[in-house]
């Protein structure tokens, strides 16, 4: 096992852990809890305390390539005794604090289709809220609880008790491993919960980071305007020397002014989150060498799409290989004839 593998592990098998949460499932602790399953939207202490079926554990490790983190923390967890439940997600309240941006709503459709047509492969990990009764708090899969509250259906979860910097650690190394986890979005959870009061040795280890990188995160998230960043977007693409490119700009004034007017142009929402980072980018962006234009293209169905940088010396087409994979390689494979087609048609021309 790696060392953030055995980080996990002590934080979820330890001895003390695993007591508590033995105790916490047992029928003897749940008797003062509600057990009324249509008034409360909680299992009974018959069904909650079902052990899960070692097959089902193994499959939720192998089927989510993207999230393998969080199958691991699951999979600890269920190793220290806790058991897997429904829950009616009207009962389940988000993380106290907001790990990701907006998510397009093209992309959450997507993946209620999935929920709705494959099931909800992996659980969701939730505490019992620590202020209101008969509720609970997500950990982690604020998607998973939307997407199953939309259909009408029951969200499976794992319960475990946990404090706060428990759960921030489980949040923010599950977030670490995802790879559609954007730079901005980790220096907006890192700034939040600096926030919140937590010192930086525990951020450190919620975002599996060092010291450095975290001032650098922290740094980001102050120098960009909250609704600067809600504008632009997650915006993947953008990565680490962008964003500090931008913080950088922004340490002036005028450039401040500059990306909050054009945060609120109505033309920016039509553009991709990439996009839009770079149009906002530009923006601050001395002109010395040319200017730097932006575009973006869609296909008529808008399954196929793409981003056009032009500069004075360059023209790039970078494609979404997200939606249409074979198109960027259809075209990417007919450069010499789109070629020979150009210089057919300029020797017509003359």
């Amino acid at each position: 096992m790696s060392r953030r593998g055995d980080r996990i592990q002590e934080l979820f098998t330890s001895t003390a852990n695993s007591e508590k949460l033995a105790m916490a499932n047992s029928p003897m602790a749940r008797k003062d809890r509600p057990t009324d399953s249509v008034r409360s939207g909680v299992p009974s202490p018959e069904r909650a305390t079902e052990r899960v079926p070692a097959g089902p554990v193994r499959s939720m490790a192998l089927a989510l390539d993207g999230i393998k983190q969080e199958s691991r923390i699951l999979q600890a967890t269920l190793a220290a005794g806790a058991t897997i439940i429904e829950l009616d997600p009207e009962l389940v309240d988000a993380s106290f604090i907001r790990d990701r941006l907006s998510e397009p709503e093209p992309e959450f459709e997507r993946f209620k289709r999935s929920i709705a047509e494959n099931g909800q492969e992996v659980p969701i990990l939730v505490r019992p809220h620590p202020s209101r009764d008969r509720r609970y708090e997500i950990a982690f899969g604020h998607r998973r609880r939307r997407a199953c509250a939309e259909l009408g259906r029951k969200v499976r979860a794992v319960v475990r008790e946990m404090s706060d910097r428990e759960l921030v650690i489980a949040q923010g190394v599950e977030n670490s491993e995802r790879k559609d986890l954007s730079y901005i979005e980790r220096a907006l959870y890192a700034a939040r919960l600096e926030d919140r009061g937590f010192e930086r040795t525990v951020i450190c280890e919620a975002l599996a980071t060092d010291k450095g990188e975290l001032s650098k995160l922290i740094s980001v998230a102050r120098a960009v305007p909250e609704p600067v960043v809600e504008a632009i977007g997650p915006a993947p693409k953008a990565g680490r020397r962008r964003w500090l490119a931008l913080a950088e700009a922004l340490q002036d004034g005028r450039a401040k002014r500059v990306t909050e007017i054009a945060a609120k142009d109505p033309d920016l929402a039509k553009a991709d989150t990439d996009t839009r980072f770079l149009r906002i980018l530009a923006s601050v962006t001395p002109r010395r060498k040319g200017r730097l234009k932006v575009s973006s293209w869609k296909s008529p169905t808008g399954r196929a799409s793409a981003t056009v940088t032009r500069t004075d010396k360059s023209l790039s087409v970078a494609f979404d290989r997200s939606t249409e994979p074979e198109f960027a390689e259809f075209v990417a494979s007919r450069l010499d004839e789109l070629y020979s087609t150009f210089l057919s048609q300029a020797k017509a021309g003359d």
